[in-house]
């Protein structure tokens, strides 16, 4: 079962790392992440800047990187479908939950990757912003700052994995790019704001209980081990829910 992990994953690595899938990918979300780094730093009024640390900015960004990976895993699995290759992954690796895992787990070095890039945008953004600006950035050399600085990019990193978990089961289960991201992108922006609006009018706050909303609250509100626990619960059922479809169905073109 390892061994076929293991392979799976390799395989799975093999493409996504291919320049075509990658540097868009790291290019676009590193230039989401530095336009939040400058527009934050650029609207900070005082002469110093903020001592949440350089990568605060990052938090506010979170939110639309993670749909960007929900999109990149769900036409990942997808593709396999529409090309017909989840039965030639099936020759090499015959043990469908491993094959699957190592896919996931594949995915999950693009979040990692992405991570990586976003932060180092983020940094390096606010501390040019900053300069240009001619603001303070004393507070940013301080031990909490760094705190912070390493406090946000574990949170961060955690709710990109946990984005390329929910992208990978919803192209699973939808089987079809179109409808995994019209589902994605529906039930992120539409449908969890109508229930938040609902659940806030009569006193109920449900936001770090959805699996969207839990992935901006783990990476942006200081009080984040609820939201942790939820996106947890999240990936388990739905990478559950997945690994159950896929040993079962017989259709996987």
């Amino acid at each position: 079962m390892l061994n076929a992990l293991v392979h799976a994953y390799r395989s799975e690595r093999v493409k996504t790392l291919r320049p075509r899938v990658l540097v868009p990918l790291l290019t676009g979300t590193g230039a989401v992440a530095a336009v939040a780094a400058a527009t934050m730093v650029a609207l900070t009024h005082a002469g110093t800047a903020g001592n949440g640390g350089p990568l605060k900015p990052l938090q506010t960004a979170t939110s639309v990187i993670c749909l960007i990976l929900m999109a990149v895993a769900a036409t990942s699995v997808t593709n396999e479908y529409r090309y017909g290759t989840w039965r030639n992954l099936l020759i090499r690796v015959p043990a469908r939950p491993a094959l699957l895992l190592g896919k996931v787990a594949g995915l999950a070095m693009l979040a990692i990757l992405v991570a990586l890039t976003t932060c180092l945008a983020t940094g390096t953004t606010a501390w040019i912003t900053a300069g240009v600006r001619h603001l303070d950035t004393s507070a940013w050399a301080t031990g909490a700052a760094w705190s912070c600085c390493v406090s946000v990019t574990l949170r961060v990193l955690a709710a990109l994995i946990a984005a390329t978990v929910y992208g990978a089961a919803a192209g699973l289960l939808m089987r079809s790019a179109g409808a995994a991201l019209s589902v994605i992108f529906t039930w992120v922006l539409v449908a969890e704001s109508v229930l938040t609006a609902v659940a806030a009018a009569r006193g109920w706050t449900v936001s770090g209980w959805l699996p969207g909303s839990s992935l901006t609250r783990l990476a942006s509100d200081p009080h984040w081990a609820p939201a942790a626990l939820s996106a947890a619960v999240w990936c388990a059922l739905l990478l559950s829910g997945s690994l159950w479809h896929f040993t079962r169905t017989t259709k996987l073109t």
